[in-house]
């Protein structure tokens, strides 16, 4: 016996990491995370450099210098070590918080452009791909078209924040 249409479950699938990855803001975090790490990645290489040329010093004086002096460079030395650890353990950090919450400004924008096709489609049920999902027709797939609305959404804001008064 089958079901009259009308209580047919409506369901599709989605893949969010896809439009994580490849949606315009998606882009653009990603963009400003490299960016930042840039940043944090010369910062950590210059106490290395710092480092490597204090251990230098030391392994070039070892013999020509008195062991309070050499009890000094190798001080300065552990200093630097400490400071670069604490710089790499901070900068982890940080990339960590920034890449949540920039994930979680995307993931904003996707939840509200799913419900907005759920509510268009008279959706009874949306999966995510990667959670399970072993085959779904492609007639099911809804990534491309929140996809695009979120792409939109993205460049909407864009233009208001770039600009609209003289």
């Amino acid at each position: 016996m089958t079901a009259p249409a009308s209580s047919r479950l409506r369901v599709a699938v989605i893949d969010v990491n896809k439009i994580l990855n490849e949606s315009e803001p998606g882009q653009a975090a990603k963009k400003r995370m490299e960016a930042r790490y840039e940043e944090l990645k010369k910062s950590i290489d210059s106490k290395q450099e710092e480092a490597r040329k204090i251990k230098e010093e030391i392994d070039k004086q070892k013999v020509m210098v008195g062991k309070e002096k050499l009890k000094e460079k190798e001080e300065a030395l552990q200093t630097k070590i400490n400071e670069l650890r604490q710089l790499t353990q901070e900068g982890e950090k940080e990339m960590q918080a920034r890449q949540g919450e920039l994930t979680r400004e995307v993931l904003k924008s996707v939840e509200a452009k799913v419900d907005a096709v759920v509510k268009a489609d008279k959706l009874d049920l949306v999966l995510e791909k990667s959670a399970g999902v072993v085959h779904a027709s492609d007639s099911l797939d809804i990534t491309q078209r929140v996809m695009k609305m979120v792409n939109e959404d993205g460049n909407t804001a864009e233009k208001k924040e770039g600009g609209g008064g003289k």
